[in-house]
Parts: structure tokens; C-alpha cells; sequence
């Protein structure tokens, strides 16, 4: 594929401080389609995601369902979701196009950086340069195939974790690879939060998963 044959798709909910920023630095990269999928925003969000090169819909609320209806908006033979506050890094159409230059690559994502330092934080991100179940999150900037994301279902309906379990459904559907480059993602949430609670949380909900998958 070439870098004009990935389509970009924003999930959102109430992000009207980030919308703006995020699609300019998608549009920057030369993704095309850009298309914004929110989930009932109360603030203006969605208004202010139209603007040209944009698909703005509105879907049901649940970040998976928002991916989902966005896959669906667009003809593109591939697929990256990104979230509002993460920023994919330069040239990532292209180093998406390389990767899935081998037809056994399904899909895959990037490393992550944050944009604020934290101790907790530098080591998250330095373990994703690996690619494992506990080290692969949505907020890395997922891509795939768009016949292999149909074929495996998109995002499963979940709450949480629905990217954990794409990346599960696409590693038995073959390869799924970590690019040498970061994203640069917000680290609000965690300071909001506090970074060692939210660290705590995003692993108690893995091993939460993972433990339902084992039983099922």
C-alpha cells in the first residue's frame, strides 16, 4: 500500500482541546482519509473535526464501536487508529507502507513516549520497544490490514481492553510487528489519576482479561 491508501481514525469523547491539534498533525503526515468517530461529546468536538480531508460521524459511545464505525466510513486498504492525544511520529505513513510491504504482516504498531517525564513513565516506555501482550497498547497507534481487521472481527465490543484483544486476534491471524519509532502520547491521565494507580490499574485490567480469556 501506498502512504495515501491508510486511512486515519480518531475515536472521541469530549477532546474538543485536542481535536484541532490531532488532526493537523494527521493531515501533516498525509493521511487520507482523517475520519473522527465520536461517541456523544458534550462539548464541540465534532464541530470542530469538520473541516476538509475530515470524515466527522457520530457513533455509539465505547471506544471500540467508535473504531469500528470509522474501519466502516472508509474504502482504505489500511487502517490506524490513533487516539486524540497521541501523535504518531514523522514519516509514519510510510514506515507503516514498508512494513506491510511483507505480505505476512497483518499489522502492527509503534513504541510509545509520553510527554511528560515520570520515572514509572520512562520505564513504560522503554519496555514497549518490545512487542508482548503486557508491553502493546491502542494508544501506540494500531495499523492493519483492512481485509484482515474484517476477517477477525474489528475491535470486540469491551469496555476495556479491546485493543489488547484485536492484538490477540491479529497475532493468530499472522505477523504483528513494533516499528522502531515512538508515538508521543499525553500522560494527563495518569498525573490526573496519579501515574503509579494508573499503572496499577491498566495491569490489574490486563491480568482481569487475560484471566477471562483463560477461563472461556
Amino acid at each position: 500500500p501506498t502512504p495515501n491508501a491508510v486511512a486515519a481514525i480518531v475515536p472521541t469523547l469530549n477532546e474538543a482541546q485536542t481535536i484541532i491539534g490531532a488532526i493537523d498533525a494527521l493531515r501533516a503526515l498525509g493521511f487520507s482519509p482523517i475520519i473522527v468517530a465520536d461517541g456523544g461529546s458534550e462539548d464541540e468536538t465534532l464541530e470542530l473535526a469538520r473541516s476538509p480531508g475530515v470524515v466527522a460521524l457520530s457513533a455509539p459511545r465505547g471506544r471500540a464501536a467508535q473504531m469500528n464505525a470509522g474501519a466502516a466510513a472508509t474504502k482504505a486498504e489500511v487502517l490506524v487508529f490513533v487516539h486524540a492525544d497521541t501523535r504518531l511520529p514523522a514519516q509514519a505513513p510510510q514506515m507503516i507502507a514498508r512494513a506491510l510491504a511483507d505480505a505476512r504482516v497483518v499489522g502492527g504498531s509503534f513504541r510509545l513516549s509520553f510527554d511528560r517525564r515520570h520515572p514509572l513513565l520512562a520505564i513504560s516506555s522503554w519496555l514497549s520497544r518490545f512487542e508482548t501482550y503486557w508491553t502493546t497498547f491502542g494508544d501506540h497507534g494500531f495499523f492493519v490490514r483492512r481485509a484482515v481487521f474484517e476477517t477477525v472481527g474489528g475491535f470486540p465490543d469491551w469496555p476495556l481492553l479491546e485493543d489488547v484483544e484485536l492484538r490477540r486476534r491479529l497475532r493468530a491471524a499472522g505477523r504483528f510487528v513494533k516499528l522502531g519509532a515512538a508515538a508521543i502520547t499525553s500522560a494527563r491521565r495518569f498525573f490526573a489519576e496519579g501515574v503509579l494507580r494508573r499503572q496499577l490499574a491498566n495491569g490489574s485490567s490486563s491480568c482481569t482479561q487475560r484471566a477471562f480469556r483463560r477461563g472461556a
